[in-house]
């Protein structure tokens, strides 16, 4: 009776081997011929449209005959998908801008189509039209409405589809919006994933900056440090705006981080005592702004800058001591001063001058 059952657990266990062996098998059949479709869907695709970026072969009403299977063909994901794989490689040709154009109306057609679309389709719709916008020309405000609601019920990965795509558009009143959204809904989007996407903004990236800036402080702290990463990125000068929110005590540590970074790429004499007294200050209070602060100093070269750093190589933070030597550094001081300063630092100074510089000093 015992081997019995042992038997039937072996017949169980090759039973479950072959179901496994047949499945990957029927797998890897499925992906090939799924792979070979759409090459052969790209394919007629290409066809297609060179056929219709021939001037001489494309008259009015071939033209039309093709946009309806545009309007047809392309509410089909894989369609598109196909369809966006040769465009592609064409993008940027006289011929193919023109093309874009005369469809623009086809594709505020399919805009709203995608919009009953999961997120997932949704995405990768305003993906498409991220890349084609350029191309195409102004867009209307229907498609750029059209792609607002696009970030309802959406992942991640469809807004910032959907905002690179207004991004390509253009249109400071949709980006505002598309943050108002964001805030409103409480959804969190990674500041650094909004500041390097407004970099590929289109239109006048300073006046965006103004624009964000004098509404932002409605919204959130993570869209906040977004905008103030995005305007640290331009040449435009908001030192004023941003040296006022600095001495607030009540601003919150992340926004002053910040607001300090900002500082140390666009440096003002005038800020290099309060950058100093940053560092003294709250690293005696354990403070972690003191980190931002001596980060800073190394675009404020002086005396009584290196003084400061000199005297934060004994901080109880090892990032402080870390980005004091490095500022030390960037600052270049003569060799001959760094030993002096290695000289006179205790142990940990001494440490943290040789790990940051990658070199042994002798004292002198």
């Amino acid at each position: 009776m015992r081997n019995y059952n042992i038997n039937y657990i072996i017949y169980f266990y090759i039973f479950i081997c072959l179901t496994l062996l047949f499945y990957n098998i029927a797998y890897i059949f499925y992906t090939k011929i799924r792979e070979y479709v759409q090459e052969e869907r790209s394919r007629r695709w290409q066809n297609e449209l060179e056929h219709i970026w021939n001037e001489a072969e494309c008259t009015d009403q071939v033209l039309q005959k093709h946009r309806r299977m545009l309007r047809r063909k392309l509410k089909k994901t894989d369609q598109l998908i196909a369809y966006n794989n040769v465009m592609e490689k064409y993008l940027g040709n006289s011929a193919v801008s023109d093309y874009l154009g005369r469809c623009y109306e086809d594709f505020l057609v399919l805009a709203q189509e995608y919009g009953s679309r999961d997120a997932m389709e949704r995405a990768f719709f305003a993906y498409v039209i991220s890349l084609y916008h350029s191309h195409i020309g102004t867009f209307s405000k229907q498609m750029v409405n059209i792609l607002l609601r696009y970030m309802d019920n959406a992942t991640v990965y469809c807004r910032e589809n959907v905002l690179h795509a207004l991004y390509a558009i253009g249109d400071a009143v949709a980006v505002e919006h598309a943050f108002m959204f964001l805030d409103n809904r409480g959804l969190y989007h990674s500041p650094k994933l909004i500041s390097d996407g407004l970099m590929t903004y289109k239109g006048d990236k300073e006046e965006l900056a103004w624009r964000l800036w004098t509404r932002c402080h409605m919204w959130n702290e993570s869209l906040v440090i977004a905008v103030i990463q995005f305007v640290t990125q331009l040449d435009a000068d908001f030192s004023g705006e941003f040296f006022r929110e600095l001495q607030q005590e009540d601003t919150p540590l992340e926004l002053r981080f910040a607001y300090i970074r900002y500082f140390q790429r666009h440096a003002k004499p005038e800020l290099k005592s309060y950058l100093i007294s940053c560092l003294e200050e709250y690293d005696l209070q354990n403070n972690s702004l003191a980190i931002a602060a001596s980060t800073a100093l190394g675009s404020y070269p002086g005396e009584d800058t290196v003084r400061a750093l000199e005297k934060a190589l004994k901080s109880r933070s090892w990032y402080v001591r870390k980005n004091s030597a490095s500022s030390l550094m960037h600052i270049g001081i003569p060799e001959k001063e760094l030993k002096q300063i290695y000289a006179r630092s205790d142990r940990y100074g001494k440490e943290i001058l040789e790990y940051v510089s990658g070199k042994q000093f002798d004292a002198v």
